[in-house]
């Protein structure tokens, strides 16, 4: 880090009007630079907390000069905290260290507690928001495995679990102390030192990697949590009586509900299934979402120019939809349902059958996820998808296993972590008994070497849930995407 960035960088974080005839707390201090800042330009203390020991001894003999304003401890920001009474320094500096804690709140807790008047954070966007995937007002915490903090030899770094919040839930954290923002983040000169602050920065993000934002003590500002409002009973209260929302969950439960009253055997996929089927299956299917991106992201691995793709059990078609978006045109959906059709994507060929539709073969990539239990003649439809599917073709199947009871009590666990009740739990099982016929892994394996089919990976599983990947005769070279 240049000299020229370090002065760019200590400008913004602690201007000397922040600064003068304050004391310093620095968590993270590396080597002392925000010392040599804050004491030249007035700080009347300056305190550095360093846990790595190389780097607290470089910064003691670099701020030996300013005697005893200046003070370094070698230990572990949460301990020294800790030991800290409340409103110990006027000013708290934590520049590239927040992240590092796998428990942001209760750090945040303890600084907040230590601190008179301001804490000044630099820290890192969460990469899903910087790639695009959530937008930079999401308030969320990510949980990354891999985080780097350099190393004191200059030719390392030590990866490991830590904790990136977004900004709006750091605003939440100080909020529920007493801490409030002036500005929505602090300003950056854009020179090239400056880069990772700027837009315009060195990456294809249109997020800057790093932000710095400035709190300012202000009791007036502060929220309470639900848990401390519960003993009491204080705070905002939502009638169930007159509030919309609550009336338009209601009708849309009910709707849902009404299908668990049936008989054995009596599910089918009619009007009201239809109309409700992304609800049920998000809530009923593990790794629905998850499973479908997953089918589009070995379709794209695999490099076809212009696949011919069929969707079996296509029903409104979420698949074909996101193979649309991706730039796929000559699709294909076949479900027994028209129900299902009436309200499915339409840029593909839809087929109404319950017979795989051989005479529109043969196809690149065929897709059966969730689908082949319910088909009694299992092993035979098997046979037709492996006679259809061109040489170097793709057969992705997800299926519902037989399992032990441990794995239906997960499955159970499941669904009632989405919502459902016991009771809707087992008339969901009444209804699908003799409908849905799981059979086990071995019989899959078994029945795909006896088909013919050349090789066979597990891309996911989740509960009695798994998901093949099946190659007809030879492996294809995943190609970049």
């Amino acid at each position: 880090m240049s000299k020229e960035m370090l002065e760019d960088k200590l400008h913004v974080l602690l201007p000397q009007w922040l600064i003068q005839d304050k004391n310093i707390l620095d968590l993270g201090s590396c080597m002392g630079a925000a010392g040599q800042w804050a004491l030249h330009h007035g700080a009347a203390s300056y305190t550095g907390v360093e846990l790595q020991k190389e780097y607290a001894a470089q910064s003691q003999k670099l701020l030996t000069p300013w005697k005893n304003r200046a003070h370094i401890y070698q230990q572990d920001i949460r301990s020294f905290i800790k030991e800290k009474n409340e409103d110990s320094y006027d000013v708290i500096l934590m520049a590239g260290v927040i992240y590092l804690f796998v428990d942001p709140k209760n750090i945040i807790d303890e600084i907040c507690r230590v601190a008179k008047e301001t804490i000044v954070i630099e820290t890192t966007y969460p990469q899903i928001i910087r790639n695009g995937k959530l937008p930079p007002s999401a308030l969320i915490t990510e949980y990354t495995h891999r985080q780097e903090v350099n190393l004191p030899d200059g030719k390392e770094s030590l990866l490991g679990i830590c904790a990136t919040s977004s900004l709006r839930a750091l605003d939440l954290m100080f909020s529920l102390n007493g801490f409030g923002k002036n500005e929505p983040t602090l300003e950056f000169p854009k020179t090239r030192h400056m880069l990772n602050y700027s837009n315009e920065n060195i990456s294809d993000s249109k997020i800057p990697l790093r932000l710095a934002v400035r709190y300012v003590k202000d009791d007036s500002k502060k929220l309470s949590s639900l848990e401390d409002n519960l003993p009491d009973k204080k705070g905002f209260r939502r009638s169930w009586e007159n509030d919309p929302l609550s009336k338009k969950r209601t009708v849309e439960r009910n709707k849902i509900s009404q299908q668990f009253g049936m008989e054995t055997g009596s599910w089918k996929f009619d009007e009201e299934v239809a109309k409700n089927f992304s609800t049920i299956a998000k809530r009923e299917i593990p790794d629905y979402q998850r499973v479908i991106d997953k089918t589009v992201e070995v379709v794209n691995k695999c490099g076809f120019r212009n696949p011919k793709i069929i969707d079996i059990g296509s029903a409104t078609g979420e698949t074909l939809k996101r193979l649309h978006n991706e730039g796929y045109r000559n699709l294909f959906g076949v479900d027994n349902s028209q129900k299902m059709l009436d309200r499915s994507f339409k840029k593909a060929t839809l087929i109404c059958s319950e017979e795989f539709p051989v005479a529109h073969g043969p196809f690149d990539v065929i897709i059966a996820n969730w689908v082949l239990h319910f088909i009694h003649q299992r092993e035979q439809y098997l046979q037709e998808i492996k006679h259809s599917l061109n040489q170097d073709g793709i057969f992705i199947l997800t299926e519902k296993l037989t399992s032990s009871p441990l794995s239906y009590s997960l499955y159970d666990d499941f669904k009632r972590n989405s919502g459902m009740t016991d009771n809707e739990i087992f008339k969901k099982y009444t209804q699908l008994k003799n409908v849905l016929t799981p059979r086990s892994l071995l019989w899959y394996l078994d029945t795909f070497k006896k088909t013919g089919f050349g090789f066979v990976d597990i891309i996911n599983a989740n509960s009695m849930f798994v998901t093949f990947l099946i190659q007809k005769n030879k492996r294809i070279k995943a190609q970049r995407v």
